[in-house]
């Protein structure tokens, strides 16, 4: 009885996880937030709120406590101006490794992926 209930509280993690694993690309905040129902503005607020990242100017860097993690990669984006220049600009994303990992912070707060909620509300 025990560990069905085990296997019935791991298996929607482990679905998701193979998901996000499964993915080798770069990702941006904006779909991990739609993984959870929330804008990238939301979820970047969100994240600088339980200490991961803070804001630069434009870009969001995370905190020390965070750096080596493996979760960001920078890409910079050679942007057309008017006037017939590039100007550079660099952003954030995100990797599989720091998709899975914001999702054991976020479920440590109580903040779960639709996939799991849906999964929860179909079971109860």
């Amino acid at each position: 009885m025990i560990a069905e209930q085990r296997v019935n509280e791991l298996t929607p993690r482990a679905t998701y996880a193979g998901v996000v694993l499964k993915n080798k690309s770069l990702v941006t905040i904006t779909l991990i937030a739609k993984d959870y129902g929330m804008s990238g503005q939301g979820m970047n607020t969100l994240l600088h709120d339980l200490g991961v990242q803070y804001r630069q100017g434009k870009t969001w860097l995370l905190y020390s406590k965070y750096q080596k993690t493996g979760w960001t990669q920078s890409e910079t984006a050679l942007i057309p101006m008017d006037d017939g220049t590039k100007k550079a600009v660099m952003t954030t994303k995100w990797t599989q490794k720091g998709r899975l990992g914001l999702y054991e912070l976020l479920k440590r707060h109580g903040i779960l992926p639709l996939i799991e909620t849906v999964d929860e509300k179909k079971g109860a």
